[in-house]
């Protein structure tokens, strides 16, 4: 049986939104070359949601050429009332994000054709309180996917050389480009933020 090419570190966004605000984002892509598939999860870590323009939304990326397909896209579905106050989806839900060919062989994964379901970062102690209305009780943009997102590609003629190349994390609901650096983040800290998000999230749901 054959192994699957597994990525290496999951890559670190950190930066600023085109309105100026710090924006960070992980993003992760594991591929499996036995199945020509790759497993992408996409993080928004941004410390603090002002607005809309700290939404991730997309990002354009490579796969050594080659044509992906997106075949599931799922999160945990977060709402935002007029208050700041949030409820989230007990389970993963299916989320309306697609895969759009940019040319030259560079794909992007946004979260059109809704404007809904775009990544929001956790809470500032445990509200969203001090956020504009664009994310407070905004019909248009809510339900957001709370934290991450979690998406399957079908990739034909995946290899144990395939590489994924990160080009540009987008923010915002109209998919801005955001100024900043992509680094290699470490596994140990990688699991330790997940575990973090893990917890966190599970003492949300405890407190509803």
């Amino acid at each position: 049986m054959a192994s699957p090419s597994v990525s290496a570190a999951p890559m670190l966004f950190s930066g600023l939104s085109s309105d100026g605000h710090p924006v960070s984002a992980i993003a992760d892509f594991i591929l499996n070359d036995a199945t020509d598939t790759v497993s992408v999860t996409l993080n928004n870590t941004t410390t603090t949601t002002l607005d809309a323009g700290e939404l991730f939304t997309g990002l354009d990326f490579t796969i050594s050429g080659l044509t992906p397909t997106l075949t599931s896209d799922t999160g945990i579905q977060r709402t935002v009332d007029g208050a700041g106050a949030f409820v989230d989806t007990g389970s993963p839900q299916n989320l309306s994000w697609s895969v759009a060919g940019l040319g030259g062989g560079v794909y992007q994964i946004n979260f059109n054709p809704n404007a809904k379901d775009s990544i929001i970062g956790p809470p500032t102690a445990g509200s969203y309180s001090g956020a504009t209305g664009s994310i407070k009780g905004n019909a248009g943009h809510n339900p957001f996917a709370a934290l991450e997102a979690k998406f399957e590609l079908s990739v034909p003629g995946l290899g144990p050389n395939s590489v994924v190349d990160l080009r540009v994390f987008r923010f915002g609901t109209t998919l801005d480009p955001a100024n900043g650096t992509i680094t290699p983040l470490p596994e140990p800290a990688s699991l330790a933020l997940a575990a973090v998000g893990l917890a966190a999230m599970a003492a949300q749901r405890r407190r509803r």
